[in-house]
């Protein structure tokens, strides 16, 4: 009997200790359109591009391309605009005569103080301006940037460029 009994135990012990279970991650997985800027986390400039073509497409209009060399555009625009810490609020000097589309088959704007990509795509959305530039009709590149300048006013500064076809 007192085989038995050690045998029962030995596998109940056994039994039990399969059960446990695993704690809970303490790092959580923020979608990339959440991740802060000001914290470290750098721009995903696909998924920008996956949202404002979801946008765009609602609106039946043509889906933008990433554009490397817009990107590299947008990046040097947001990083002059960090480094003078200036206010962006204001239009850009080419955007004044692109006010019905593309018009000189650009348009870009800058902003600044989102901390996400979804703070600074839902703002664009609710600027005229702004939106007027994701939804260019004749909009085929794009490009993008976010610059995280510690200590400046605005913290991240944003350029977007959309560009017709060449």
């Amino acid at each position: 009997m007192k085989h038995l009994f050690a045998v029962v135990a030995t596998l109940s012990v056994v039994g039990l200790a399969g059960c446990t279970v695993a704690p809970p991650s303490s790092v959580e997985t923020v979608p990339t359109f959440y991740q802060r800027l000001d914290q470290g986390a750098a721009l995903d400039e696909a998924a920008a591009l996956d949202m404002i073509n979801a946008y765009r497409a609602k609106s039946g209009l043509a889906p933008l391309a990433l554009d490397a060399e817009l990107v590299a555009q947008a990046r040097r625009r947001a990083s002059g605009v960090a480094e003078t810490d200036t206010s962006t609020w204001g239009e850009t000097p080419t955007i004044s005569a692109q006010k019905a589309g593309l018009g000189a088959n650009r348009a870009e704007r800058v902003s600044a103080g989102y901390r996400t990509l979804a703070e600074a795509f839902s703002g664009w959305r609710d600027s005229p301006p702004h939106n007027r530039v994701l939804l260019a009709p004749a909009g085929r590149r794009f490009g993008i940037a976010a610059v995280d300048r510690p200590g400046a006013k605005y913290r991240v500064y944003w350029d977007i460029i959309v560009e017709g076809g060449r």
